[in-house]
């Protein structure tokens, strides 16, 4: 059975874009969701999801997506997201001009920020007797380099920071058909939403489910910035 107690769901999403220079976004971010009880959270946001087409809103409902939600519709998600104690999230964020341009490609800068986020969790996030991990992306921002990059990095930092001969699985689900991996993105857009704009509101609210305060990747630099 793939659905058990000793099983990690860990779901990952990102916020922002890798273009570097002044035209794009100031960061990017990183986050994960994770829990050993899948179901319970996901039920409910199916259920929240029906409630809402069946009050009218269906029209794009095939799932939720906290920058294209309207104010009201979020509100009620992250409720849900309030609600439930069984699942805690991390994320990295990174300030982008301050990234030397070395690591400007998804086959260099995804292995050396998303893989600090993995370790995090994978070293002191995984319980005893933890079977097999499962973990998920959305299919949709994965193309090309930055697909094979995501890829290649998760799978590393499996056989790095995981006890030998543990199991894990990477699967690419779309965002419609997993509410994690909307969870994830309801996370990731809290975040970008404290550190592009300045406005707390959500990141507060999901405050009790954040496992750290996110790791700023480059205030351990020495400040340079590369535009």
């Amino acid at each position: 059975m793939w659905v058990t107690l000793q099983t990690l769901h860990i779901h990952l999403d990102e916020s922002g874009d890798l273009n570097f220079s002044p035209n794009g976004t100031r960061y990017f971010i990183f986050g994960c969701a994770w829990t050993y009880e899948p179901a319970p959270l996901a039920n409910e946001l199916n259920a929240l999801r029906f409630t809402m087409v069946k009050e009218g809103h269906g029209e794009r409902l095939s799932g939720f997506h906290a920058r294209e939600d309207a104010t009201p519709k979020r509100e009620r998600v992250i409720s849900v997201l309030r609600k439930h104690k069984n699942w805690m999230y991390a994320a990295i964020v990174v300030e982008k001009c301050k990234v030397n341009s070395v690591l400007w490609e998804p086959e260099t800068f995804y292995p050396k920020f998303c893989g600090m986020l993995l370790r995090f969790v994978f070293r002191g996030r995984v319980k005893p007797g933890t079977t097999k991990l499962l973990i998920y992306t959305d299919t949709l921002p994965f193309t090309g380099n930055r697909a094979k990059a995501a890829e290649t990095t998760i799978k590393a930092a499996c056989h790095a920071d995981l006890p030998d001969g543990m199991p894990f699985h990477v699967l690419h689900h779309r965002r419609e058909s997993n509410a994690w991996i909307q969870v994830a993105d309801y996370c990731c857009w809290a975040v970008c939403r404290k550190w592009e704009q300045g406005n707390h509101e959500a990141y507060n609210q999901l405050n009790s489910r954040l496992a750290a305060p996110e790791l700023d990747a480059m205030s351990r630099g020495d400040g340079t910035t590369y535009y």
